[in-house]
């Protein structure tokens, strides 16, 4: 009897729509620091240009450390 029960409430499960499927999922991981210019790796502020300077790894304290990316006058 508890076997009929169950595969009537299973069959009522699957006819709902109540049964959890599996969605897709995508997940994207990037590493490194993207630049943050828009028309090249530099730019002019009146007389100055400044020039991307990329990011990279450095040993800070015993650990491996990301450094960002920044502008210098160059």
């Amino acid at each position: 009897m508890k076997s009929k029960l169950a595969m009537i409430c299973a069959a009522l499960l699957c006819m709902s729509g109540m049964v959890p499927t599996a969605n897709a999922v995508a997940i994207s991981i990037a590493v490194g620091d993207r630049p943050y210019y828009m028309h090249g790796p530099y730019f002019y502020v009146g007389p100055a240009r400044y020039v991307w300077v990329r990011g990279h790894w450095a040993w800070r304290h015993h650990h491996r450390v990301w450094i960002h990316g920044y502008y210098v006058v160059g």
